[in-house]
């Protein structure tokens, strides 16, 4: 079955207002899940929608869902879109007709609009002020618009540094939001420095990026073992990702420590299943692949072991954001040592 999209909006009579349909239809057909992707206009633009649909079943399309791009309920949802729809239902018989909700009140509409809103008081704020060149101080700025961006009070106090710099990697205010901590996750990290344990990775890209010298000072080890060559050649024979591989032949490293997966789903997957048999002890999982396949199941899985874990809810993630976390709870382990010493 051939399944096409036609995303549907209102229409403007100034060509650059009907730009972003086009935008939008070139994002999801980057996705490549559906078959087409294609823009229709309600009125005042090109093409309009029974065009659309002509030339998408002439192109062999046997399921149609249309998706109003539009914010809110109004006429056009309600009664003219159906209609239109009704229209087309009887000009091809053959063809399935899905229709979508529409945008709506969501609560990733209001993050955009709090990004907009922000980002305009932002420049109005610092806009003017002069380049600056000293490291600290362009670090010390960025904590204080994204302080000026999100309410980091409403954060737990352990968690702000974590999600203040998960923002400062990304440029992602989403993370504020979306970042998922086990009750006990932070401390569990501090006390797994602190006592000496090592530090596991899923790929050399997150190890690279990891503050090492407090974790060696700690008496903990940085390790990746993607790229060891007993574990290319077990993935080869197996016919298994090297980050499978990599996770069973790291178990031992691994226990009463901190593993830090930010690229791939399939070493989260493989960690949930050796932790659940019992064959993995961390104490800590910070688990925030990223991806389009597996990475949102994976972390969804994560949330049902017993062993504190760090995570986010949707395909976002990656490399700099689990650094930004891992040398956060670093920085914290330092700090908490320091007090230590001077108390």
């Amino acid at each position: 079955m051939k399944t096409c999209v036609i995303l549907i909006s209102h229409g403007s009579k100034v060509s650059s207002g009907n730009d972003g349909l086009f935008k939008v239809v070139d994002m999801l057909r980057a996705m490549n899940r559906w078959d087409m992707v294609e823009a229709a206009f309600l009125q005042l633009a090109e093409p309009p929608f029974s065009e659309v649909v002509k030339k998408i079943v002439e192109r062999g399309a046997s399921r149609i869902v249309v998706m109003p791009l539009l914010l809110f309920k109004g006429n056009h949802v309600f009664k003219d879109i159906p209609e239109m729809i009704e229209e087309e239902k009887k000009n091809y018989p053959h063809i399935e007709f899905i229709y979508s909700n529409n945008i709506g009140a969501d609560e990733r509409i209001a993050l955009i609009a709090a990004d907009r809103i922000h980002e305009v008081l932002t420049e109005k704020q610092y806009g003017s002020r002069q380049r600056i060149e000293q490291p600290q101080a362009i670090a010390d700025e960025s904590f204080e618009i994204i302080d000026n961006l999100v309410n980091l009070k409403s954060i737990p106090e352990l968690h702000r540094p974590i999600v203040q710099r998960a923002i400062h990697a990304t440029g992602d205010t989403e993370y504020a939001y979306n970042l998922v901590f086990h009750p006990l996750s932070v401390e569990t990290g501090i006390r797994s420095l602190k006592g000496g344990k090592n530090i596991i990775t899923d790929v050399n890209m997150v190890k690279a990026g990891i503050t090492k010298g407090p974790v060696e000072k700690l008496g903990g080890k940085i390790v990746c073992k993607i790229s060891d060559k007993s574990v290319i050649e077990e993935a080869k024979r197996l016919g298994k990702t090297r980050a499978i591989v990599a996770m069973q032949q790291a178990t031992d490293e691994m226990k009463d420590g901190i593993v830090v997966i930010g690229n791939a789903p399939t070493a989260l997957f493989e960690l949930i299943d050796l932790i659940k048999k019992g064959l993995a002890q961390p104490a800590l999982v910070i688990g925030i692949p990223v991806g389009f396949v597996g990475a949102v199941e994976a972390k969804h899985a994560l949330k049902d072991i017993s062993i504190p874990y760090i995570t986010n809810t949707n395909r976002k993630g990656g490399s700099a954001v689990a650094v930004a976390i891992i040398n956060a709870i670093i920085k914290l382990a330092k700090e908490f040592g320091e007090s230590e010493e001077t108390a």
